[in-house]
């Protein structure tokens, strides 16, 4: 009898970064970075409801943060 091997079907990472509330509100912000592939490669999904920042470096730096988990997934192709 032949075995049944598994066929992945989708794989992602998903991380969710907090932060303390900004001065216009009195909330823990949340922000949630995933990746998703359904067979034709990685994309990319943000979700928030509120993500303050003061400068765009600040974004950038929480994004090359994900980046690098992210990479460290695909180089070990686990």
């Amino acid at each position: 009898m032949e075995s049944i091997k598994p066929t992945l079907l989708s794989q992602t990472l998903e991380l969710t970064f907090t932060q303390e509330a900004d001065c216009c509100s009195n909330e823990e912000q949340f922000l949630t970075i995933k990746t998703d592939n359904g067979g034709g490669g990685d994309f990319y999904v943000l979700e928030t409801k509120r993500w303050s920042f003061d400068t765009i470096e600040e974004l950038i730096e929480t994004l090359n943060s994900f980046k690098e988990k992210h990479n460290k997934i695909k180089e070990n192709k686990l």
